[in-house]
């Protein structure tokens, strides 16, 4: 499984990622109730509006279950230069190009083993549409619908330490992580 998760990481830099480190310490891998909490708190405007955040994204006990049924991860950080601290619409950008980018990994993964289940988990909310059909009516197209990786209740600053990497990469720069999960059969 080593040498299949270190193709998924070179596919991910090929992309485009900053990094891709896969996830060998399974202790931060723990959904937590007060990383689903913030979710709810609705800091990014998406929960309660989004078919994959909360509340509606799944129960955290479930993807829990989910999670560690997947034994390879791969961890994909993008980290984006701002204008300034303020450069909201280059966080939104980069924030889209990043979950593009998880979606078009797992998706090369997924046609290059297509034996194998994967899983993709990207930062924020889905975005995939600029406006989600959420709550009125059922997703316009779930096969592109991407989780995030704190909307399952994942702590995004120890998982992204215990690979080596930084949280916070300086000034004027945001960074976005997400995940591709695979299982293969033996």
């Amino acid at each position: 499984m080593t040498d299949f998760l270190t193709q998924i990481e070179a596919w991910a830099q090929e992309l485009g990622a900053t990094h891709a480190r896969t996830v060998n310490d399974r202790s931060y891998l723990e959904v937590k109730q007060e990383v689903r909490d913030a979710c709810l708190a609705n800091a990014c405007g998406r929960s309660g509006r989004c078919w994959t955040c909360p509340p509606y994204g799944g129960e955290l006990e479930g993807l829990g279950e989910t999670i560690a049924s997947f034994p390879g991860i791969v961890l994909v950080q993008s980290i984006a230069t701002l204008e300034d601290s303020w450069d909201f619409e280059g966080m939104e950008e980069a924030a889209r190009a990043h979950n593009q980018r998880v979606r078009d990994l797992g998706q090369r993964v997924a046609e290059q083993f297509p034996d194998c289940a994967v899983l993709v988990l990207g930062c924020g909310g889905c975005g995939y549409c600029a406006k989600c059909s959420c709550p009125d009516e059922p997703c316009r197209f779930p096969e592109q619908a991407l989780g995030s990786v704190e909307g399952c209740g994942l702590e995004i600053s120890s998982l992204v330490q215990s690979v080596g990497l930084k949280y916070v990469n300086g000034k004027n720069t945001v960074s976005y992580v997400g995940a591709v999960l695979v299982r293969c059969p033996e």
